[in-house]
């Protein structure tokens, strides 16, 4: 969606504080409330306060100081809905978008990758409280809890990870933990026996940032012969010459590594860590499984998949933990994975050949199956055997474990990234995955392009995450450079866009008189745009807001009258300026503090429910109405959600527009 801003330079001497407003109140036109009812068809809900946001009041407990923060839950790309600094003790309050989402997730980031998540159920109800402990127990990287099962037999352990000059360098880092959801994330991002292929990315390269972790998570196989993980790396696109291959860990073989579980699992309401592995057919009984290694049966240990089905996931699974290894790659190189395993081939070997890889490489008795397509060799009508996925703000990778393609489902042996030491979050070093069955790459605004831009492989360089929720930069104080680094990094927070009617035409509603956008920030600020003038009488646009009244001016002072009511953008939207949002405000209690002043009358969106829209607050990047469209011609739902503002059919209403009487804002 393009994104036309322009910042007018003489706003702030339009600008002033105003003591008078509060004498001027919107008077109630019984014509207007007659046609709006008759428009609808019916009477409004008297809850209804034409906000599409439900306001969430979170207690929050910390075991000392943490970023606190609230975001979308089983989303590819996680939306950051709060974030606040609490010291044991604090409370969060946000709004998040009306719509069909049933859980929310909170995390509480202590540094050092040391988090704790915990997951909220929503209701319907348009206020919501909670109390949400994020108390810290052992570290993520912690190894003091044994394992579940006692003294595991020595075919299942295995000194698979001990560094020998011709052995695995994957010493481990003991464990990092992830959400309890992260099993049901991978299950939808990787399915058993699902083919990936065009439906998301399954040949690609990372552009290392510098060290960070690899995380063993999750797996769904049916072998135990020897596998070994690991990374590759090297210095130009498509120079295979000074390829470097480093082994990381058995990962098929053993259970456990150095004996520890490779993964492990935390039921909700249990302290214990529970041991779990990748061969699907240890299934302890479940669906007539039994493991056909002796070794493993009995040992009440199920693989990762049939332990999330056994617990209904999330909602039995408190977290998972998986052991981690550490990969440090010279900045600015291009790095994949691999995995060795059982069918080596001939035609494979040459292939590597051709490309200039050193023949210790690949003249060995394993196959290869590499996230880099084109290092792995055809078979059937497919090279790929690996899968790449962001879900909820994590990377997840996969890999099948069969050179000779297998069901290319990709789940074999999958694992997550976090960043290394900084504080980054997590999945920061992502950036740079190109798309080699495209030959496109990514851009930092979700494009595409035949190479990669200059700031978006310096932007991954800087350790910038593309994939995450959009940065805004810091109002700088006094004495301050807009470049300080000590300045920290500011998020943005989900968007809200605001239409108001000026009342000049009774029975109007197209909602497009003025239309403004809000987006509040992690600073406590929010950027203020004009998007649309389709009014015929000026209106002055104000923010009544914690430190008084602020009068931007005349809007048509920034943009022509009835500009942007057409079918399509024509004019940038104009940033007004950034205002003071504290915390604790919400659109669906503080919307109406942004209002238009018209021949007298103060309108804004409403603070007694059940009564007519003079303004409606759409969260995100809502497309208003062309000109002379009524409100539920644009968008059908409407009517049932403002009789009925819990409908679960309507409540997503303003994300459904019939397109051809919508603003096109591409």
């Amino acid at each position: 969606m393009r994104k036309n801003y322009i910042l007018f330079s003489t706003v702030m001497a339009a600008m002033a504080l105003t003591s008078c407003m509060d004498k001027i109140e919107t008077k109630v036109d019984d014509t207007y409330t007659n046609e709006f009812k008759d428009m609808i068809g019916g009477e409004i809900d008297k809850a209804q306060t034409w906000v599409t946001g439900t306001v969430i009041s979170a207690d929050i407990r910390t075991s000392g100081s943490a970023t606190v923060r609230a975001y979308t839950l089983g989303k590819e790309t996680r939306v950051l809905y709060a974030e606040k600094k609490i010291n044991g003790s604090g409370t969060l309050q946000f709004a998040i978008p009306q719509n069909r989402d049933e859980r929310i997730a909170f995390e509480a980031d202590y540094g050092d990758a040391d988090k704790v998540y915990r997951k909220m159920d929503l209701s319907m109800a348009l206020t919501q409280k909670t109390t949400i402990d994020l108390s810290r127990g052992v570290s993520t990287r912690a190894l003091a809890e044994s394992n579940s099962r006692i003294d595991p037999p020595a075919a299942l352990c295995g000194n698979s990870n001990s560094s020998t000059e011709d052995g695995y360098a994957g010493h481990h880092f003991g464990y990092t933990s992830f959400p309890g959801w992260t099993w049901d994330n991978l299950g939808q991002a990787i399915p058993e026996g699902a083919n990936p292929n065009g439906k998301q990315i399954t040949n690609y390269e990372l552009i290392s940032t510098g060290p960070f972790y690899l995380s063993l998570i999750y797996g769904f196989t049916g072998t135990t012969t020897s596998t070994i993980l690991g990374y590759y790396y090297y210095q130009t696109p498509g120079v295979y010459s000074d390829l470097v291959m480093v082994d990381l860990c058995e990962v098929l073989k053993y259970d456990y590594l150095d004996g520890y579980a490779k993964t492990q699992f935390k039921v909700i309401g249990e302290s214990q860590w529970r041991d779990t592995n990748f061969d699907h057919f240890d299934g302890e009984g479940d669906d007539g499984f039994i493991a056909k290694d002796a070794n493993r049966r009995g040992d009440g240990i199920r693989c990762t998949w049939r332990e999330n089905k056994h617990y209904s996931g999330v909602e039995g699974i408190e977290g998972v933990r998986g052991l981690t290894f550490q990969i440090n790659v010279p900045v600015g190189y291009r790095l994949g994975f691999y995995l060795k395993a059982s069918g080596s081939q001939a035609a494979q070997k040459e292939n590597l050949k051709k490309l200039g890889v050193a023949e210790k490489y690949w003249n060995i008795s394993q196959g290869l199956c590499f996230s880099g397509a084109d290092l792995n060799n055809q078979t059937s009508q497919y090279k790929f055997r690996s899968v790449i996925k962001k879900y909820d703000g994590f990377t997840f990778m996969g890999l099948d474990d069969s050179p000779r393609g297998g069901d290319y489902d990709c789940n074999d042996v999958s694992f997550g990234l976090t960043a290394g030491n900084g504080g980054s979050l997590p999945g920061v070093l992502l950036p740079g995955v190109k798309d080699l069955d495209k030959d496109k790459y990514y851009n930092n605004d979700g494009t595409i392009t035949d190479e990669p831009k200059e700031s978006y492989v310096q932007n991954v360089i800087e350790g910038r995450d593309p994939f995450d929720f959009g940065t805004t930069e810091p109002e700088p104080g006094e004495g301050e450079s807009s470049t300080d680094p000590i300045l920290p990094s500011v998020f943005d927070l989900p968007a809200w866009t605001i239409g108001f009617e000026d009342m000049g035409t009774v029975g109007d509603f197209d909602f497009n008189d003025v239309v403004i956008k809000v987006i509040p920030n992690t600073a406590n600020r929010a950027k203020v745009y004009l998007c649309a003038t389709g009014g015929s009488h000026d209106a002055e646009l104000h923010y009544d807001g914690p430190s008084g009244d602020i009068n931007f001016g005349s809007v048509h002072n920034f943009m022509p009258k009835m500009t942007n009511t057409k079918q399509t953008v024509t004019h940038d939207f104009v940033l007004l300026n950034e205002v003071s949002w504290p915390d604790g405000y919400t659109m669906p209690t503080d919307a109406h503090r942004f209002y238009i002043l018209v021949k007298g009358k103060k309108i804004h969106v409403n603070t007694t429910p059940g009564e007519v829209p003079y303004a409606i607050c759409a969260q995100g990047d809502w497309r208003w109405p062309i000109e002379n469209v009524r409100l539920n011609a644009a968008y059908t739902l409407l009517d049932q959600w403002a009789k009925n503002v819990n409908d679960s059919d309507a409540r997503d209403w303003y994300n459904q527009p019939t397109e051809s009487n919508v603003v096109n804002l591409k």
